[in-house]
């Protein structure tokens, strides 16, 4: 039986544009950088939570972090304005590109899977309305272990079935170094944070966008077709 090796693809951010809470946050006047500071926020008390041994799911932190970030900018919004910005992260737009990278994938023989720190439902609805859904083997969460990325449990999920090569590609810096200490080849995506970490395990492919990094890895090693 022929190998088949694995892309895992992070959602949030990497395959779909965090553009659309970004825009929402703008119409209730907050300055566009306040999206990255929501998100990161949101990220590291996630973070925090699972690294002290407890868990909530991601929205459910989205949700309590909102109204600090908007008071820290000074933003005034009652809670249907702050369940409309929540809401968008159901409405991603996916890359550009994306439907182009997965096809580039799968031709070439490889097996995608998506790992997020969103919900498998939430992924899956993403993914559907993208006519994306039918690229992907698997979908998983890490509530399905109530850990976050970037602990190595989460990463073990995308490998259990995997054969070959195993990639991980994201537009984060952190999920990117979580998966190099897991073991996983790395890809990582420039377009939302611009740079990479000196002080992280350095990644084999840096790409502007999903198909530049699609064709280096496909480049670099082709998995034998079944």
């Amino acid at each position: 039986m022929n190998t088949k090796s694995t892309v895992v693809f992070d959602i949030i951010g990497t395959c779909f544009s965090l553009d659309k809470p970004r825009q929402r946050l703008v119409e209730l006047g907050a300055p566009p950088h306040a999206l990255q500071l929501w998100f990161a926020q949101t990220l590291r008390d996630a973070f925090a939570l699972s690294h002290a041994g407890s868990y909530r799911p991601l929205k459910e932190v989205l949700e309590a972090e909102l109204p600090r970030t908007l008071k820290v900018l000074g933003i005034e919004a009652d809670a249907e304005e702050r369940s409309h910005v929540v809401n968008s992260f159901s409405e991603l737009e996916p890359q550009p590109e994306a439907l182009e990278a997965f096809r580039l994938l799968t031709t070439a023989g490889w097996k995608l899977v998506a790992l997020t720190n969103g919900s498998e439902d939430s992924t899956h609805k993403l993914l559907d309305r993208a006519n994306a859904l039918e690229y992907f083997a698997n979908i998983f969460s890490c509530d399905a272990i109530a850990k976050t990325k970037p602990h190595p449990d989460v990463y073990a999920l995308a490998k259990q079935d995997a054969s070959g090569d195993v990639w991980m590609v994201a537009a984060h810096a952190w999920d990117i170094a979580g998966a190099a200490c897991a073991g996983l080849r790395t890809a990582f995506i420039t377009q939302e944070e611009k740079d990479y970490l000196g002080v992280y395990p350095q990644p084999e492919v840096v790409a502007s966008d999903l198909v530049e990094a699609a064709n280096q890895i496909v480049e670099g090693m082709t998995p034998l077709l079944r």
